[in-house]
């Protein structure tokens, strides 16, 4: 009765012993993913405020009397920040990034701008073709001091 008992459970613990790895295997790779993400989602954040700070660059001195100011143009903005991306190469290193917004502030002395691209994660990157969409706000303001 033992002798057959112990027969009857030869093989469990390898089945157990594959779950085991793919349970961790998955684990891994979910890790990965995460990490990957993660780490594009911040680059993507570093290339967003370098262009930001690039577009502020672009103001423009108004000497208006006793009460001198600065002023942001739309358009000059939006160029600074696209001559910024193409400049560091920005479209090598995010896939599908572009620019989503670029605002300058009403008070004309700051700006916001807002990038997006996607990353595609290893191992896992068949669950999601078009890969994970990532999209990051940057601001910036210049201050004009005497």
């Amino acid at each position: 009765m033992v002798k057959s008992r112990i027969s009857a459970d030869e093989g469990q613990s390898l089945v157990l012993a594959i779950g085991l790895c793919a349970v961790t295997l998955l684990t891994i790779s979910v890790v990965l993913a995460a990490s990957a993400v993660n780490l594009k989602a911040r680059q993507l954040l570093s290339i967003a405020d370098g262009a930001v700070v690039a577009a502020v660059d672009e103001f423009e001195f108004v000497a208006d009397g006793p009460n001198p100011r600065i002023e942001l143009n739309q358009k000059r903005a939006q160029q600074a920040v696209s001559k910024y991306l193409s400049d560091v190469g920005a479209a090598g290193r995010i896939d599908n990034l572009r620019i989503s917004s670029v605002r300058i502030r009403p008070d004309g002395q700051g700006a916001t701008l807002q990038l997006s691209g996607s990353v595609q994660p290893p191992i896992v990157g068949w669950i999601v073709p078009n890969g994970v969409p990532i999209t990051v706000n940057s601001t910036a303001q210049t201050v004009l001091s005497r």
